[in-house]
């Protein structure tokens, strides 16, 4: 039976990074995964090959405005190479992992198969060649997250994010018409970059607000009025079931009045969340909970059990891969601490950003969470009309808007809407993180120009 210092269910961000710090460490670790390779959903079909397609489609948007400017010619798009592209970060990145992984070091390894926990120090792994036991001091459970599809008929039906943005991917041409299930980030997101690639997109959401429980539903109201009026959205209106035609796909949904209404489509996406995936035999260590978010673990991503942690998308903390990245790198300081919780996740301070167009991102405690809160907040913004850098690219909607304590004028938070959110969002966040003033951001002299100087502005509307 093999003996490890730490064996990680998952090779993805909630496992390497702090896999990479305990073998630097001295520690001896496996890293198990069933796709045998590094960085998880992210990069097989999540954030690094969707933003791929989502830059392209910025683009294409941008060399259309400029088209209307009179200074290009016409502009079309050959989705095939855009995929191309995609496929080309993915595997380049694969690559570098694999070279990351060799330059770790002897003492970390990655194992293709599939991990069921016998107990807490007993992982049997099922591989190509045949099952192997390991027996390990400490476990991180870093096994993530798959999409869930709702409970309908015809749900066999949908495509999901996977078959657009995973290796080689399903779809390799711009559907016609696209109908998408799900107004949270994932739907919305591909319901724009489809827009802009020429399909017709509708967009059917239960709840009577897109983003439901994402954002603060003041953001939320400001990014449904900005999207192209294009796509169109069905709020209020849950999805009743799904059947195949001749031509593609039928959707039905009922509508807030209660009548029942189709969308006939090339694909249904469905993009109605996303579930943990808890490894199999889990319950056969006692005194781990499990809860619908996944599995329950504190601040130090301990789990209650001696020695047993869990990272990333399997706690339901924060769904984000940078959030997974920290919660690794937290687990290994605590296991080189002894199991002691000498380091702790703020998730507060971990931005959101959603690639819409225009993107938003949020970090912190922003106007609706204060108010429950009981916390007196200034609200302190900026709005990019007056941006210099916006107005180069000629896009001025939107706005930089912080939170601050009122009674010390502390950032709490923070969120954006336009061009760049989600680089000038980590500004704020590290604001939040550090307990930085309005006074702090006011006084840093921001590149010029730069969308950054706009974060400087908007705190100088709370000091002298």
């Amino acid at each position: 039976m093999p003996q490890v210092d730490v064996l990680t269910i998952g090779a993805g961000g909630g496992a390497y990074p702090g896999a990479f710090m305990l073998a630097a460490a001295g520690y001896k670790v496996v890293m198990v995964d069933e796709k045998g390779v590094m960085s998880g959903n992210c990069l097989y079909e999540g954030c690094i090959p969707s933003k791929a397609v989502r830059e392209m489609a910025l683009a294409l948007l941008r060399k259309k405005k400029f088209q209307d400017y009179g200074v290009l010619g016409d502009v079309k798009v050959d989705y095939k190479k855009v995929v191309a592209h995609k496929d080309w970060v993915q595997e380049l990145r694969y690559k570098q992992h694999d070279e990351e992984l060799r330059e770790a070091g002897e003492n970390v390894s990655l194992v293709k198969g599939v991990a069921e926990i016998i107990d807490a120090r007993t992982i049997r792994v099922k591989t190509d060649n045949g099952d192997v036991i390991y027996n390990t001091k400490n476990l991180i459970i870093a096994s993530g997250s798959d999409s869930a599809l709702p409970p309908v008929e015809g749900k066999e039906l949908c495509i999901t994010s996977s078959d657009i943005f995973r290796l080689h991917p399903k779809i390799q041409d711009v559907p016609d018409t696209l109908a998408v299930v799900g107004a949270g980030y994932i739907g919305l997101e591909t319901a724009v970059m489809f827009n802009i690639f020429g399909s017709k997109v509708e967009v059917i959401e239960m709840m009577p607000t897109i983003l439901p429980g994402a954002v603060d539903p003041v953001l939320a109201d400001m990014l449904y009025k900005s999207l192209d009026p294009q796509i169109k959205i069905h709020l209020n209106s849950p999805l009743k079931r799904i059947e195949k035609t001749e031509k593609g796909v039928r959707v039905h949904y009922a509508t807030p009045e209660g009548v029942e209404k189709t969308i006939d489509a090339d694909y249904v996406l469905c993009a109605t969340g996303r579930r943990p995936v808890v490894p199999k035999g889990i319950e056969n260590i006692p005194g781990i909970k499990v809860t619908k978010k996944g599995i329950e673990a504190d601040e130090s991503m301990m789990t209650g059990v001696q020695g047993v942690y869990a990272t990333g998308d399997v706690n339901g903390q924060k769904m984000l891969f940078h959030a997974a990245v920290r919660m690794s790198m937290t687990a290994a300081r605590n296991i080189v601490a002894g199991n002691r919780p000498v380091d702790k996740v703020d998730v507060n301070a971990i931005p959101s950003v959603i690639y819409t167009i225009p993107e938003i991102a949020t970090v912190g405690i922003t106007r609706t969470d204060a108010q429950k809160m009981g916390i007196p907040v200034q609200e302190v913004s900026f709005p990019l009309e007056k941006d210099a850098w916006a107005q180069i690219y000629g896009e001025l909607e939107g706005e930089i808007r912080i939170f601050l304590d009122k009674r010390n004028q502390r950032v709490i938070g923070g969120w954006v809407i336009g061009i760049d959110a989600g680089m000038v969002i980590n500004m704020i966040g590290l604001a939040v993180a550090r307990g930085l003033t309005a006074r702090d951001l006011a006084d840093f002299a921001d590149a010029h120009p730069s969308i950054f100087e706009s974060v400087q502005k908007a705190a100088r509307n709370a000091v002298f």
